[in-house]
């Protein structure tokens, strides 16, 4: 006697449609403070956006499970947490690295280290001439007390992002799936900020940021899937997010000089050398889903 297969359970899809009408409701109301046309309502706005994934996200938990539990907010194991913490450095590095031997961007260090020298002067009482020893001590202050204010807001982000929808749509499709879904999504969640304020205050067209960050955002959210649920913690994801925006634009950026009207599309957070370099490090990622425990 053969015995019957108890057909799987089917997984409700409201929790993620909720989710997302939410974060999308709240992103409007936001943007629209934003371009109010006030420039502390701007400012303002632009804090309150980095929380609208994670006020959505807690909100849809209650909703439907009255806890906030499954967000991703164990710790995991602390390779996956150093891995989050390391590898935005390293993609800085080749994709900075590859615009300056290029000639897209010039490498020009002296005021920055002038004033970084400054700095550790005045604030920690040493007088350093090596530069060598300035650009270590500045690797290591982005990377331990220069992380604290990204993280506060990559953690707005993150925690809807990844810690809520990463794993939801892991519930319904494929990694690739996932990755492409939450990366598409994560990128036009950024696109007004492209076209109202990067692409103006850069004086560049905006249809090839537009381009070149959905290259770069699908990218990386493909890493961040990966090790969210490889770990199982939502705090890769934020520390990877907070690393990466400290190393580009606390660093690296601040090394960087104008030499084309190319400069400001190959580099940079929304430039085509970030985005290739980042695709190249997804794949490697994608390569290994098959390590990823089963949805």
């Amino acid at each position: 006697m053969t015995t019957a297969t108890m057909p799987a359970t089917a997984v409700s899809r409201k929790p993620l449609f909720t989710f997302l009408g939410l974060v999308t409701v709240l992103s409007i109301l936001i943007y629209m403070l934003v371009f109010s046309g006030n420039e502390e309502n701007a400012q303002g706005g632009l804090a309150l956006l980095q929380f609208a994934p994670a006020v959505s996200a807690i909100a849809t938990k209650l909703i439907y499970q009255r806890n906030v539990r499954g967000l991703g907010w164990k710790w995991g194991k602390t390779r996956y947490q150093l891995l989050s913490l390391v590898l935005p450095f390293g993609i800085g590095l080749v994709s900075f690295g590859l615009v300056w031997l290029l000639g897209f961007g010039r490498f020009s260090s002296g005021p920055f280290i002038a004033e970084a020298q400054a700095g550790i002067a005045e604030s920690f009482g040493l007088n350093i001439s090596s530069v060598v020893m300035v650009y270590l001590i500045l690797i290591l202050l982005n990377g331990t007390a220069g992380l604290l204010l990204p993280m506060i807001f990559s953690f707005g982000e993150e925690l809807g992002w990844r810690g809520f929808l990463v794993p939801e749509l892991n519930k319904h499709v494929n990694f690739t799936q996932t990755g492409l879904i939450s990366g598409v999504i994560w990128t036009v969640y950024h696109y007004p900020l492209l076209i109202g304020f990067a692409a103006p205050q850069l004086g560049v067209s905006v249809w090839p940021l537009l381009i070149s960050s959905m290259i770069g955002g699908v990218s990386l959210s493909f890493i961040m899937a990966w090790l969210r649920l490889k770990s199982g913690s939502v705090w890769t994801a934020v520390f990877f997010h907070a690393a990466l925006n400290a190393h580009n634009q606390g660093f690296f950026q601040n090394m960087t000089t104008e030499t084309s009207s190319l400069t400001h599309y190959i580099s940079g957070e929304y430039g085509l050398m970030l985005a290739l370099v980042s695709a190249v490090v997804a794949y490697l990622f994608w390569r290994n889903r098959d390590k990823l425990p089963q949805s």
